[in-house]
């Protein structure tokens, strides 16, 4: 029997794309911000890369002479993906196609092109000074209209913020850009690209850690989904396949490809019924995992052979999108810690959560920390994952055992 094929996974935290290479068939090698428990009991090697984000290199020398994929957040850095491309095949983006997507005006002029809802843009200082120009304008024209300041190389909503335009204090727009803030539902949708197509395999819903977190309300807490016509329009659904498909065809028209999984954070507006995009993440997305736990879709495995082969799954699997065919919704929670402690054995206190009372409304635990470990406040503990018979008890359930284990945390540190 052969030995299972390498594959080297690079990213913040790669445990979830690395259970799915497993399933696949695959051999992970990892390059991990946190080297999860449940990361290196399945992994070949896991490199602990504490040094985060300079010490990848030297950890990926670490690895075999293997092909490689990211996860996030390497999609803001394009010369360091170009560097480890240089010394091992890369699965998916390179860095051309990096600088291209992660580029507001370049994306914002794509959807504009394209007849698709754009939110506007303002990335240097002379896009600011001449929105700013005439204040007589601004008060009338921009009053009543609310932007965000992003970073550019902005992750998992770190650093996000709202911000006014008439505020006396200008943005930092050589670090950040303006971005026009849409109000509505968080959405994100996950596609896969090969030979110049792409296909809308679903869309979850997002969730972002609320004001009373003491924290950014944009800050990446979970996903929620697959959600199914129930849940959002079909209208909603044909227009992020035109928007994949846009980005697709603008990347292909300029000799570029789009490969392998990625994803597009979206807001949907229900009262226009327009889904509008925020961003591209050109790499494995965080709620690629609740399509495998839902549907059993090898995730991996597609992401895999749409880069070497040029392969999409059949149509057979992505009937399925939009249709509800999942008879249960999934839900990922990330639990972030209120204040600094030394992480305990998670495993059992997940167990005995009064949650876990039953099947029907049992949770598991996820990117588990090493024991002893410090872990500060804001940052996260692990993540919660639950399967119910609805979007919002699915929430309900996540967020109260999310309460319910730092309980137990403080108990035991008291």
């Amino acid at each position: 029997m052969l030995d299972p094929e390498p594959l080297i996974l690079v990213g913040s935290s790669v445990r979830a794309a690395a259970q799915s290479a497993v399933r696949a068939g695959f051999s992970p090698w990892c390059v991990d911000q946190f080297g999860d428990r449940d990361l290196t009991e399945i992994a070949a090697d896991v490199q602990t890369v504490l040094d985060w984000p300079a010490g990848i290199e030297a950890a990926f020398r670490e690895t075999p002479a293997a092909d490689w994929l990211y996860t996030g957040a390497l999609e803001n850095d394009s010369e360091l993906v170009g560097r480890l491309s240089d010394a091992r095949r890369l699965l998916g983006c390179g860095p051309d196609v990096l600088r291209c997507i992660r580029d507001p005006r370049w994306l914002a002029h794509t959807l504009t092109k394209a007849s698709l809802p754009s939110l506007p843009v303002i990335v240097s200082t002379s896009d600011f000074e001449s929105t700013m120009s005439d204040k007589s304008v601004t008060l009338t024209a921009h009053s009543s209209e609310q932007w965000i300041l992003k970073p550019q190389a902005s992750a998992a909503g770190l650093n996000i913020r709202d911000f006014e335009l008439s505020s006396p204090t200008p943005p930092d727009l050589g670090r950040y850009f303006l971005q026009k803030k849409a109000t509505g539902r968080s959405i994100s949708g996950v596609f896969l690209g090969a030979e110049g197509a792409v296909r809308l395999l679903g869309m979850c819903e997002q969730l972002c850690r609320g004001p009373a977190a003491g924290t950014s309300s944009y800050v990446y807490a979970g996903s929620l989904g697959p959600l199914s016509n129930d849940d959002i329009p079909q209208r909603a659904f044909h227009q992020a396949q035109q928007i994949g498909s846009a980005i697709c065809n603008r990347l292909a028209a300029e000799g570029r490809q789009l490969k392998g999984l990625f994803g597009i954070d979206f807001i949907f507006d229900k009262s226009s019924g327009e889904l509008w995009t925020l961003e591209v993440n050109p790499r494995y997305p965080a709620s690629a995992e609740l399509y495998e736990r839902a549907l059993g879709w090898p995730m991996i495995r597609w992401h895999v052979d749409a880069c070497r082969r040029s392969v999409l799954p059949s149509a057979n699997y992505l009937q399925q999108v939009g249709a509800g065919k999942s008879s249960r919704k999934h839900g990922k929670l990330i639990v972030y810690a209120k204040r600094d402690f030394a992480a305990p054995d998670i495993v059992p206190l997940v167990k005995r959560l009064p949650q876990n009372g039953g099947p029907e409304a049992s949770v598991d635990a996820a990117d588990i920390p090493q024991l002893g470990i410090l872990i500060r406040k804001d940052e996260p503990v692990c993540t919660l994952l639950t399967a119910q018979e609805n979007l919002s008890t699915c929430h309900e359930i996540l967020l109260t055992a999310s309460d319910e284990l730092l309980a137990a945390i403080d108990a035991i540190a008291n």
